[in-house]
């Protein structure tokens, strides 16, 4: 019984920031460039939905834990991570294209004739 209980707890702290920084570095990100930034938040948030759609096949909590818990961990710091270097870098994460702006008209040298 101490040991489900244990294994319950360790899937809870699996949740904490504490724990979600020991398994991922978010320094590694800054040096990343924005086209770096969205793979790694795309491979993160595929890898997350994909452990939760195991973890609730599976329907056992004890064996989530044994199984899946820290390895969702990392994947929920590295989308997360991902999002903040994303909003401080200005990339853009959706799957849509970026706007770009219009280039600035040309204008004539002065003295040119029209």
């Amino acid at each position: 019984m101490s040991l489900a209980a244990s294994l319950l707890m360790a899937g809870c702290a699996a949740d904490s920031p504490f724990v979600q920084s020991t398994l991922v570095l978010q320094s590694g990100y800054d040096a990343l460039t924005c086209p770096e930034v969205v793979a790694r938040y795309n491979a993160a948030d595929r890898r997350t939905k994909e452990l939760a759609g195991l973890m609730e096949k599976s329907g056992s909590p004890i064996a989530n834990a044994l199984a899946y818990d820290t390895e969702y961990a990392a994947a929920r710091a590295n989308k997360r991570y991902a999002e903040e270097a994303a909003a401080r870098k200005g990339c853009e994460l959706a799957n849509r294209p970026v706007a770009l702006e219009p280039p600035p008209p040309v204008t004539a040298p002065a003295g040119a004739k029209k």
